[in-house]
């Protein structure tokens, strides 16, 4: 019991730290922002810019996280969340992995009867982040969608290089698919991700893409990493806060250690073989983001494939939005996104 009551006095204070920034005038962050200049015609508000700020040094950190920059991130997660109230029922178990067992949890939304079911898979580089400091997100995403969200954990980097977040992924997915009759699911599945969990989600998609028991009926990512030929993009050096092009390499070479993978499709997507085959797919990019032209290059080319595939940019904001609902402009973003998915998601089963 005291564990649930600590853990029920956590989520109050961080909701009131919440309602407390989201309040406060943007202009009152000018002056903690600092500069912010305009890049390719979009520039960060002052809050937004100071939230990257504060973001950017765990994400550029020069050596592995150790267990403490880990949980920083949760920390950080925790005071990020919305300020609204959801009614939201979470049950929190494990699944059975190629790496052992995983955490993972089952958000569903109790104001009316959700449709669907979205497994979702955080992001943090392939190295940090986890489904309980995701809670946030999925609450606000199950909520504003109205639909049953499945997250869950994976193994990290470096650790675990790869395709270890891969396997794991795809089989807490799997899973999801599998428990979907005994959770009451009625109408389609959605896989989704963020960053490097939309790296995974994508992959998962195009494993699955011929699967028919497996396939999901729509993909949905945001702001995620598709190409390790980071060259090739100009929004690669476009950008520093709070992810940079410095941090990208890193997060690549923790994950991906080996060279030769980094052309695998279950890493990098972006100019696979037989993307025909791939569900519709949803793409969310920011446009303050060293992967924003990565993620576009990507809905190119399903949209050449014949996949139908939407693109939808937020501009002025930075990679990582979604988990900055706290802020009102990132939390309308957010909005715009669950909206999206929720369309998708109805026309699906229409």
């Amino acid at each position: 019991m005291q564990p649930r009551i600590a853990a029920f006095a956590a989520q109050h204070a961080a909701r009131a730290a919440s309602t407390l920034v989201g309040m406060t005038p943007d202009l009152w962050w000018a002056p903690i922002a600092g500069p912010r200049p305009t890049v390719d015609g979009q520039r960060m508000s002052a809050r937004l810019a100071t939230f990257s700020r504060v973001l950017a040094p765990q994400l550029a950190a020069r050596t592995p996280p150790t267990e403490q920059a880990r949980w920083r991130m949760e920390k950080l997660a925790q005071l990020s969340a919305s300020p609204e109230k959801f009614s939201v029922r979470v049950t929190e178990s494990t699944v059975a992995t190629p790496g052992g067992t995983v955490a993972c949890r089952l958000y569903e939304p109790e104001a009316a009867t959700p449709r669907g079911l979205l497994v979702y898979i955080h992001g943090g580089g392939w190295h940090l982040g986890s489904a309980a400091g995701y809670d946030a997100v999925a609450t606000f995403l199950s909520s504003r969608i109205n639909t049953r969200v499945f997250s869950l954990d994976y193994r990290l980097a470096p650790e675990h290089p790869f395709p270890a977040a891969f396997l794991d992924a795809l089989a807490g997915y799997k899973y999801a698919v599998e428990q979907a009759a005994r959770w009451d699911v009625s109408g389609p599945i959605v896989i989704a991700g963020d960053s490097a969990g939309g790296n995974l989600a994508a992959a998962i998609a195009y494993a699955l893409s011929t699967d028919e028991n497996y396939r999901p009926d729509l993909v949905a990512l945001v702001y995620p990493a598709l190409d390790a030929r980071l060259d090739r993009y100009p929004s690669s050096d476009l950008f520093t806060t709070p992810l940079s092009r410095a941090s990208v390499d890193r997060a690549f070479d923790w994950y991906v250690p080996e060279q030769h993978n980094r052309t695998d499709p279950r890493f990098s997507i972006v100019g696979a073989d037989k993307i025909s085959t791939m569900p519709p797919t949803y793409i969310a990019t920011a446009g303050m983001d060293v992967l924003r032209d990565q993620g576009e290059r990507f809905g190119s080319e399903l949209k050449a494939a014949g996949v139908p595939a939407t693109v939808q940019q937020f501009p002025n904001m930075p990679h990582g939005f979604l988990s900055m609902l706290v802020d009102p402009g990132a939390r309308t973003a957010s909005g715009r996104i669950a909206e999206a998915i929720r369309a998708h998601m109805l026309n699906a089963s229409a």
